[in-house]
């Protein structure tokens, strides 16, 4: 059993290895690709402006030409910016994965003596305690490990509703794989910071430098809908889900963000569910 867990962890941390080093290799690559790619596509557009505008004023004409200039600059300095701290980024994040592994052999091996003893473990830590105290904890300990599955259904639930949005908008957009690249969108959903718009905000900007304005207008317009629908949807469903109606939920969301920032998200209305669960059965009385 052990033996199987390690190998488990060796393959779960080869495989983050994997990843990040091809996220490097895409990072490291990206100036070159605006370059070559984006650049050029650039100059092409205002060269198109120019000839629609060649009437104007030329002092008007140079100015078009500078601001144009100017912005192909700041936009290379940006993706320059960008893609060196992406790669310092997943450079030094490998450079820990050796302790990350250790770490994760050593929970294994805990988590496995401990399953062992587990009776025997629970017993010294209740008798450590009163009879009402150790009834609140397991209590606790039970209404964390409930609601920690409710999260994980609720948000089940929201991803698979970014997925069938983002699915039926691209096939309606008629891109190429449409089914593979919302399920990757979809994905990323979970990931703070980055989220829907992390994917689709940057290809709607690609997409306007390259011309295909019809494309970045349906991308934005798919953004919104799903943006709405996710704001809406979250507070409700999650708030369902671990018992808490959806504006006291969407209230907890929003001042465990500000108080404990990503982690609070789910910290607060976790905290706030706890002393619901234990004010309702009787153990403590905070709420009337």
């Amino acid at each position: 059993m052990l033996i199987f867990y390690t190998t488990v962890g060796a393959l779960f941390t080869l495989i983050i290895v994997k990843i990040f080093v091809a996220l490097k290799e895409v990072f490291m690559k990206l100036p070159n690709i605006y370059i070559t790619t984006i650049e050029p596509s650039i100059f092409q557009i205002s060269s198109n402006f120019e000839e629609i505008l060649v009437k104007l004023d030329p002092a008007l004409m140079q100015a078009i030409r500078d601001m144009i200039s100017s912005l192909t600059k700041s936009l290379g300095t940006i993706i320059t910016n960008i893609s060196s701290g992406v790669v310092l980024f997943v450079s030094s994040t490998v450079s820990t994965v050796p302790s990350f592994f250790v770490l994760v052999i050593f929970s294994i091996i805990s988590s496995f003596f401990f399953a062992m003893d587990y009776v025997s473990i629970t017993s010294f830590i209740t008798r450590q305690f009163s009879e009402k105290s150790s009834s609140i904890i397991f209590e606790v300990k039970n209404y964390i490990v409930g609601t920690l599955f409710k999260f994980i259904k609720a948000y089940s639930i929201i991803i698979s509703v970014t997925f069938i949005e983002l699915a039926i908008g691209l096939s309606i957009l008629k891109i190429e794989g449409a089914i593979t690249i919302a399920l990757l969108i979809a994905c990323v959903d979970v990931l703070p910071v980055l989220g829907t718009g992390g994917i689709v905000i940057p290809w709607i900007l690609i997409e306007l430098i390259r011309g295909n304005i019809a494309l970045a207008i349906g991308l934005t317009i798919l953004y919104v809908v799903i943006t709405i629908v996710r704001n809406v949807l979250e507070p409700k469903v999650v708030g369902q889900q671990v018992g808490l109606h959806p504006l006291i939920m969407l209230m907890c969301m929003f001042i465990g963000v500000k108080i404990f920032g990503f982690l609070g998200l789910f910290v607060l209305p976790v905290i706030v569910i706890i002393l619901k669960n234990l004010n309702d059965s009787g153990k403590i009385h905070i709420f009337k």
